[in-house]
């Protein structure tokens, strides 16, 4: 009976004309957009984790959470109810606990206590609803950075491994949740929770959650983050794996950015790194349509291969011949060009070949700032200071981790080709190639390198602070 009668008693309607903020991350908050547009739902449901109630009221653009009103009910639902209005009954069941009139300020809904369950996820912070169009709620979780960030480490990165390697991952994810908001506009959100942006699922669900390392990572680099020219960076972006060489920006997405340089990897192939390598396999009909559903049609493809490759030996541009034309991709469209969900095929990144010819390992990066494609003729000190010329492509250095074996070679333009019917394509690495490799910071780590290290060197030129 208590439960019901305080319920009863927050039966309210509220109009306010503040508007959301305009600035990504204000006052250490995020909103983090967890379903939305073709995801929205018709009605969404809270668990209070700890066992206790919830707080009614809205969030200010200063996203401080303003309170009024409460209940001691642990499961509550939220419905739209007209234009931007939303009720809050006991779950299943009529009882209405709570009745937000909307105006400008969405509802804001917080626990009692440290979390509450959501979609089988369990959730820092509050939530705020918003009706959609649609007859349906924008459900955004509004949460501390820190926690944030904690809710992105361990599902972006195994939160098992080296703990240098999951620093380096806080930093980036923190970084990259501060510089980057193309959500807020459209959505009123910073970021959402999926690959598009950063995969975040919170305090997990209970029995795929963050680890005690995890956190750690997060804990000791608290408000670290990447600065270039003494600018917050706008893409602190990173991928699974580079398969031998990361790849500058500019010839993934167009524009130049200089923390974004490309260089060889030599540490990725210090570490385990399943599936590494992969082939995928295209009929030319396949690729017709393909082409087709993408707006691209050449009419039926009769060759496709790489027409370019960038010094660092990763695809710059594919080409495609069809009996109807023509057409060639470029950057990152080299590899989501060939992505079908209604075939299940796609490839996996920047650096592949096409019936079984690359241009070669690309070359040699020689301290971040030039591409060797031979060592013949090139001029070296050694350990002892003496100066010798080097004969032949390959040559022994020695590293931290010892000794190894180094190569250049100029990349070609792979032959293409029709082989049997079929486009055979096979790489190395998983992504886009831009910025840190996971396993590349997995390698180092294990080596003994720190997170700065780890960070300068798949980053050019920064500083973190």
């Amino acid at each position: 009976m208590k439960n019901r009668l305080l319920a009863l008693a927050l039966v309210v309607s509220f109009f306010v004309l503040a508007v959301p903020s305009a600035s990504a991350v204000s006052n250490g908050v995020v909103k983090v957009g967890l379903r939305y547009g073709s995801t929205a739902l018709a009605s969404a449901n809270l668990e209070n984790a700890e066992g206790a109630g919830y707080e009614f009221g809205y969030y200010d653009q200063d996203r401080r959470f303003v309170s009024l009103g409460r209940t001691d009910v642990t499961t509550i639902t939220m419905s739209p109810a007209g234009g931007s209005s939303v009720t809050v009954t006991r779950t299943n069941s009529s009882e209405v606990l709570y009745q937000h009139g909307g105006g400008n300020c969405p509802l804001g809904v917080r626990p009692a206590g440290n979390s509450t369950w959501f979609k089988g996820y369990r959730y820092a912070g509050g939530f705020e609803y918003v009706p959609e169009s649609a007859g349906s709620l924008k459900v955004i979780n509004v949460v501390d950075l820190e926690d944030y960030v904690k809710g992105v480490v361990p599902y972006e990165m195994p939160g098992d491994w080296p703990l240098a390697a999951l620093e380096a991952q806080a930093v980036c994810a923190r970084t990259f949740v501060q510089g980057h908001n193309k959500h807020l506009r459209d959505e009123g959100f910073d970021v959402c929770n999926g690959v598009d942006c950063q995969v975040y699922n919170g305090r997990g669900t209970g029995k795929n959650e963050p680890t005690a390392e995890s956190d750690r990572a997060v804990d000791n680099t608290a408000g670290l983050c990447i600065y270039y020219n003494g600018v917050l960076v706008q893409d602190a972006v990173y991928h699974s794996s580079d398969g031998g060489a990361t790849e500058d920006g500019a010839n993934v997405w167009g524009t130049e950015t200089g923390y974004l340089r490309g260089k060889a990897d030599p540490y990725e192939a210090q570490t385990s790194v399943p599936n590494n390598s992969y082939s995928v396999t295209y009929t030319a009909g396949e690729l017709s349509w393909i082409l087709d559903q993408k707006g691209h049609s050449v009419g039926t493809v009769r060759d496709v291969y790489v027409s370019e490759y960038t010094p660092l030996g990763n695809v710059k541009q594919v080409t495609f011949v069809g009996s109807g034309g023509t057409k060639t991709f470029t950057g990152d469209d080299c590899r989501m060009i060939f992505y079908s969900s209604t075939y299940q095929k796609s490839v996996s990144s920047m650096r592949f070949d096409i019936n079984g010819r690359r241009g070669g390992t690309g070359g040699l990066s020689v301290n971040g700032t030039g591409v060797l494609s031979t060592l013949d003729g090139v001029s070296v000190i050694s350990g002892g200071g003496t100066t010798g010329t080097l004969r032949g492509n390959s040559a022994s250095a020695i590293t931290a981790s010892g000794t190894v074996t180094v190569t250049a070679s100029a990349p070609q333009p792979s032959a293409g080709g029709n082989s049997n019917g079929n486009f055979v394509i096979t790489g190395t690495g998983n992504g886009h190639n831009v910025g840190m490799s996971q396993y590349g910071a997995k390698a180092m780590a294990e080596q003994g390198h720190g997170f700065r290290e780890i960070l300068n060197f798949y980053y050019t030129d920064i500083d973190i602070h």
